[in-house]
């Protein structure tokens, strides 16, 4: 069937942008008020760790059915009712009950994970000749919307009353995502042909055969220490602070730092490892200056954090450059940069999972933050072996 008109590029960058804006806030804005969160409903700080996990869960879950969601539905559809799903998430947290704040944890989850997958996916399928300022576009949105959740979530909670209404009122994102988007999503053509056999027998083979292959396991090492660092650290960093004597605003705002600090970071990388052969400079950056940002919060939580957190995040931001970039560049098709890219998103979001449940359990524990720094210090220098190696100029056995 001839494609409708599809609409101009300026409403698909703001269509992009306000969807990647919904991707991050219903979890990140937890972290402020996860003190109260705890306080109200009796959490552990293992249990309270878990609130962050479930979403996670939900990509590692669902993220191989999504797509397939995608191709039947038409991937603008899909995305329309992920931030539909998205805005029922945010009520389901609204009703004064634990069991009410996991469930809508999950579906939150499952929204977030649509959007993740089919963003690009629709992007590179309506939009192929933009796909580079798109992919900038997703990216600046997938940090400008932390920054806002880990800035402007406690200011709301002062402003509504209570943090259920603050971390609530997110939810308008969505409201206002869903008329911009709604024109991506009655214009698009569905191709509903998944593909033929022989593809999909050698997708198939390409992911059979990563497992035996180092240079996979480099790369998937690489993003899986990179999610467990930003999910835990988003989680646990105001509390940390506020231990450590700061005030929850100024603890807030240091979240919000590290999301800035990353998006130039985010930007810069992700277009200039593609002009070298090799990206070992780029993968080993990034891990130096977010284990150097570590430390400083490690030795000195409340000196000089500012500073720790800008590192930290210029940090994140180089690192997730490369990361996101690596199976494009180590792969030698299609096939492989698929399997490459859901071998590393898979494992790395099944490991980030466990980072603020277990980072909570062992705060528990010791009833300290310092050896669960250290214990990420060490996983950072795990992660610099892996980008030696991820970095390197060779593509994948087969």
């Amino acid at each position: 069937m001839p494609r409708r008109s599809r609409p101009g590029i300026f409403f698909t960058i703001l269509g992009v942008l306000v969807v990647g804006l919904n991707l991050r806030p219903a979890i990140v804005a937890l972290a402020p008020v996860l003190d109260d969160i705890k306080l109200d409903h009796h959490l552990s700080a293992a249990a309270a760790g878990l609130l962050t996990s479930v979403p996670l869960m939900s990509f590692v879950l669902l993220s191989t059915f999504a797509p397939r969601f995608g191709r039947r539905l038409g991937y603008g559809r899909a995305i329309l009712w992920s931030l539909i799903l998205l805005f029922v998430g945010f009520g389901i947290r609204l009703i004064p009950s634990t069991a009410a704040l996991f469930t809508g944890m999950a579906v939150l989850g499952v929204a977030i994970t649509v959007g993740n997958i089919l963003i690009p996916a629709y992007t590179k399928a309506e939009y192929p000749d933009y796909a580079g300022p798109l992919t900038a576009v997703y990216t600046v949105s997938l940090y400008l919307g932390p920054a806002l959740a880990a800035a402007g979530t406690l200011p709301l909670m002062h402003i509504l009353g209570s943090w259920q209404l603050a971390i609530a009122a997110w939810g308008l994102l969505a409201v206002i995502a869903i008329p911009i988007w709604w024109p991506h999503a009655t214009q698009e053509h569905i191709d509903r042909r998944d593909g033929s056999s022989n593809a999909q027998s050698v997708s198939t083979e390409a992911r059979t055969k990563l497992w035996a292959d180092p240079l996979a396991w480099a790369v998937t090492v690489y993003f899986a220490i990179l999610s467990i660092l930003f999910y835990t650290i988003s989680a646990w960093l105001p509390t940390l602070l506020t231990g450590a004597g700061e005030d929850p605003t100024t603890a807030s705002r240091m979240l919000s730092l590290i999301n800035i600090a990353a998006i130039p970071f985010a930007l810069g990388i992700s277009l200039a490892v593609y002009r070298t052969k090799g990206q070992v400079w780029a993968t080993t950056a990034g891990t130096v200056l977010l284990g150097a940002g570590l430390i400083g919060l490690l030795l000195s939580p409340t000196q000089g954090t500012a500073l720790w957190m800008i590192v930290f995040g210029a940090g994140h931001g180089t690192a997730t450059g490369i990361a996101y970039s690596l199976p494009l560049l180590r792969a030698r098709n299609s096939s492989q940069t698929a399997a490459l890219g859901g071998l590393s998103q898979t494992a790395g979001y099944s490991l980030s999972a466990l980072g603020p449940v277990g980072a909570g359990a062992l705060h528990d524990i010791v009833g300290s933050w310092k050896p669960i720094l250290a214990i990420l210090i060490g996983l950072v220098s795990i992660q610099f072996v892996a980008g030696l190696f991820a970095g390197r100029n060779r593509f994948l056995r087969h």
